[in-house]
């Protein structure tokens, strides 16, 4: 087995936890060494409600892991999503003397922290810092004033938040399970660092990601975030959704999703939907399935897209929208999210540069390699809250966490 760094990132999602060993260094295109999955237990909204099933599914999981990767893995990094997680804008100035001076890395360190400083809810905690734009004695638009000569310095940044005691609990069932807490990233926008090109950060982008019970989206523009949220709806609405209309139960609704689905009325031949209210057990054909899931996703869409509001007009999206997540795997998902953005929509579940893909199981692995990447210095440029267990950074941290056996 080669000796290049590996990195392990577990993604706990509402109906699956998904974890993997990726292989990354500088210069050479990430290797999957192995992934693994296994159903979702205790795990609602981002967070453990039942910390002894939860424990027991995350030591499950990475069991599975070790084999499939014959390596023994201490430590791995997990996403963060949910409810709680808040996004907001601060500000942060700092002065640079009488007459400017040259704008150095120390000066932009310390606006950011300034920036940092903001004052949230004692519950909450910092989880990115993410400067959006840099002005110089309030000439605005810059996004690098290293190098520029000024005697102010004050930057607009966006900060993501989430709830310490969701973190602290999620953390101490990792503990439970009998591994260490290796740092953590917010899920869309580990998905984000899977899937987007730099050019797409560049001239604006948002990533919707439709997961299981919510769908998450991030905006970015300049390589930088602009804004992220969620809705409280996803692939399991649909599910059920097909199984209130059919009377069909939640089981055979989610195969006829998965593998009849479509959610445009327009790509199949149309059907009474005056059916599924005056027959008993209607008969499934695409035109009822297209005419019961359409509705749901259009909805899911277009909260995402009010999400967006004034501050962030589709306008600086220039490279569109990017599609993932197992519930916009329907047939017409993303000629749906086109009609709602009037823009160009592209469905993206893997990245194009990925080694040994086929080693994952089925499923949606975007947050999880997005994870692993970010360990290995691929995500983007923005400030994460130090772990107060690891001085020198997760991504050093973890390196340490994880051991190879003696005959890998």
């Amino acid at each position: 087995m080669s000796e290049l760094p590996l990195f392990v990132a577990c993604d706990l999602g509402t109906t699956t936890f998904r974890a993997v060993v990726l292989e990354v260094a500088p210069g050479q295109t990430p290797r999957v060494v192995a992934g693994a999955s296994h159903p979702a237990e205790g795990f609602q909204d981002g967070d453990f409600v039942d910390m002894k099933a939860g424990s027991m599914a995350v030591a499950r999981l990475l069991r599975q892991l070790q084999d499939a990767a014959n390596i023994d893995v201490r430590g791995f990094a997990f996403n963060v999503s949910g409810s709680h997680l808040r996004s907001v804008m601060a500000t942060g100035q700092i002065p640079l003397g009488q007459g400017g001076r040259e704008i150095n890395d120390r000066d932009v360190s310390e606006v950011m922290s300034m920036a940092r400083s903001l004052t949230i809810p004692f519950d909450q905690r910092t989880l990115t810092v993410n400067p959006v734009e840099f002005s110089v004695d309030r000439v605005g638009g810059v996004l690098e004033p290293r190098g520029r000569v000024g005697s102010r310095l004050e930057v607009k940044a966006h900060l993501i938040t989430g709830s310490s005691s969701v973190i602290n609990n999620i953390e101490n069932t990792i503990v439970k399970a009998g591994f260490e807490p290796a740092g953590h990233g917010v899920d869309v926008l580990s998905a984000a660092t899977c899937l987007l090109t730099d050019e797409e950060r560049d001239r604006g982008v948002m990533i919707i990601d439709v997961g299981g019970s919510v769908t998450h989206w991030a905006a970015l523009a300049g390589g930088c975030v602009l804004g992220v949220g969620t809705v409280p709806w996803g692939g399991e609405h649909l599910s059920a959704d097909l199984a209130s209309g059919l009377r069909i139960d939640e089981d055979e609704a989610e195969v006829v999703k998965c593998d009849r689905g479509v959610v445009l009325r327009s790509l199949v031949e149309d059907a009474d939907v005056n059916v599924l209210f005056e027959q008993e057990d209607p008969v499934e054909t695409p035109g009822l399935v297209a005419a019961i899931l359409e509705p749901r996703l259009e909805e899911i869409f277009s909260l995402v897209k009010d999400a967006l509001g004034p501050d962030l007009p589709l306008s600086r999206l220039g490279a569109g929208v990017v599609l993932t997540g197992g519930g916009s795997r329907c047939r017409g998902s993303r000629e749906l999210c086109e009609e709602v953005f009037g823009m160009a929509v592209r469905a993206r579940y893997l990245p194009d540069d990925l080694t040994d893909s086929q080693r994952l199981p089925a499923g949606q692995w975007a947050s999880a390699l997005g994870l692993a990447l970010w360990g290995g210095g691929a995500g983007p440029a923005e400030d994460t809250e130090p772990e107060p267990a690891a001085r020198g950074g997760w991504r050093g941290w973890i390196r340490r966490l994880l051991g190879r056996s003696e005959d890998a």
